[in-house]
């Protein structure tokens, strides 16, 4: 099966956004980069994607609404995060959730279970 378009993937986490960004380029995915929520809400007005995955802590805003823009988009979504157990309780309703630290090869294996694509 071919890989669908884009990602989004949104982190402030320089080391982490670049180590899975090049996880997810090798499987053949095409990928964008956002820090904040400033930019991702530029990116999502610019671009259709058919993942968007957003650390819920970013350092003008919450995750979440990126999430929740990207699901109105018709994407599907990850909210990725170091303080899932922080969330209230229905918070991420409607989005996956993966807890950080996570392993690069875990990280795609959830790309593609979202995504319902293997890439080519």
């Amino acid at each position: 099966m071919v890989a669908p378009g884009q990602i989004l993937l949104v982190d402030d986490e320089l080391d982490i956004q670049e180590l899975f960004a090049s996880s997810l380029r090798d499987e053949g995915f095409r990928v964008d980069l956002a820090a904040t929520v400033a930019e991702a809400k530029a990116r999502l007005s610019a671009r259709t994607y058919d993942l968007v995955v957003t650390d819920w802590k970013l350092p003008d805003g919450d995750g979440q609404l990126i999430a929740d823009w990207a699901a109105e988009l018709d994407a599907r979504t990850i909210v990725l995060s170091g303080y899932l157990f922080y969330m209230s309780s229905g918070m991420a309703i409607g989005h996956e959730t993966l807890m950080k630290p996570i392993r690069p090869d875990e990280f795609v294996a959830a790309v593609k279970r979202a995504i319902g694509a293997e890439p080519s």
